[in-house]
């Protein structure tokens, strides 16, 4: 019988991220801690205690068991902020501790070659690891300077990895050799649904746009309010809802004219009422720069709204024609497609309901089914 069918496995899920850090580690840490215990599995969280979290008056969901050690400090790095642990030779004795009190059967590290928890990770105890990567970059010079060490002393470590996309994967084989799994991040079919209501204080008497997204440099958001801006010179019936935090959101609103401010609402973070938002709007736009995967438009695919995205290689692998709009990084272009879209209601809803049907392949159960088949193959080899 395989190892996760009828038994019950003890899991560790190391990471830098974890709620209340918004974005897609967590998100994926969340929603497979929460699906692999309601098949019976025990699973534990090892993270770190954020110092200061912008999101700390976030109404955030029921946790699974959560072992947090060494305390997190935040960076900047491929065009947005990065977590790591810090805490000197008391954090490798924490960790050492956490784990061994757990017995896993098997670790699943997300970034394991990012410092500080996951790598350490790697180089403790006898446990199987499995190592889970998330991000797309253009170059690394700390891979380019130390590919051997990271090669040999930690990849070699990981009896599996994981990609959550070929864009991942492409990244990684520009420094390493590895053979890798693709398993993408999922969503909430149930929680983020055609059915969910829109939000009372934004009706229907106007468009309503939505960007969703930490304002990290690659996200795009004064990209998005110059596009907003050049929409608005086509069409006066659009409003912009922006959800979100980071940096000074004053700055951000100095660029709206003010004849137009009324129409820009910063709505600050969300977790729980993300799905509202998304039913609120008629067209959700996603000018990243760079993406891996895209946990947002995921959301707004199972919410039935039609997406209009710049086109980057993340984007392109999960976003096809008939669920958006992808164009070029320019801000006329982006308006104009906003423009295009909001003026055919036949295609917006043509568009939803494909998203929608393409969203269900990447509900949770499906993406961590798929996880535990390839849990098992490495347990079988252990």
């Amino acid at each position: 019988m395989p190892p996760s069918r009828g038994v019950r496995l003890r899991i560790g899920i190391v990471t830098e991220y974890c709620y209340p850090l918004l974005g897609g580690i967590s998100e994926n840490v969340h929603h497979t801690a929460r699906e692999l215990d309601a098949r019976g599995h025990r699973v534990t969280i090892i993270t770190s205690t954020p110092t200061v979290v912008a999101t700390s008056q976030l109404r955030l969901p029921e946790s699974p068991r959560t072992i947090r050690i060494g305390r997190a400090i935040s960076l900047k790095g491929n065009g947005a902020r990065a977590s790591a642990t810090v805490g000197a030779v008391r954090l490798w004795n924490d960790l050492r501790a956490a784990l061994n009190s757990e017995r896993f059967d098997i670790l699943l590290l997300h970034s394991p070659l990012n410092f500080t928890l996951p790598a350490l990770a790697a180089l403790q105890g006898p446990w199987p690891r499995m190592g889970i990567f998330h991000s797309y970059f253009e170059r690394s010079v700390v891979y380019a300077l130390f590919r051997t060490v990271l090669q040999r002393q930690f990849l070699r470590r990981l009896q599996g990895i994981i990609v959550v996309s070929r864009s991942v994967q492409l990244a990684l084989s520009r420094y390493f050799s590895f053979t890798a799994r693709v398993i993408p991040n999922g969503i909430d079919t149930d929680e983020f649904s055609p059915d969910v209501p829109r939000l009372e204080k934004f009706d229907e008497s106007k468009r309503t746009l939505l960007f969703l997204g930490r304002f990290d440099p690659r996200n795009g958001l004064p990209f998005m309010l110059r596009a907003f801006i050049r929409l608005r010179r086509m069409r006066d019936d659009v409003r912009l809802i922006v959800v979100g935090s980071g940096g000074d959101e004053r700055a951000y609103a100095s660029l709206i004219p003010p004849a137009l401010q009324s129409d820009v609402h910063f709505e600050g973070p969300a977790l729980l009422e993300r799905p509202r938002y998304y039913a609120s709007a008629d067209v959700f736009c996603s000018p990243v720069s760079r993406a891996s995967f895209g946990i947002t438009l995921l959301e707004a695919m199972a919410s039935g709204k039609p997406i209009v995205a710049t086109d980057n290689i993340g984007y392109r692998e999960l976003l096809g024609p008939e669920e958006g709009v992808l164009v070029p990084y320019a801000e006329e272009r982006f308006a104009a497609a906003i423009a295009e879209v909001l003026a055919d209601d036949r295609r917006r809803r043509e568009i939803g309901l494909a998203g929608r049907l393409k969203a269900m392949q990447y509900a949770w159960p499906v993406v961590v089914t798929s996880l535990l088949a390839f849990v098992d193959e490495i347990l079988s080899l252990v």
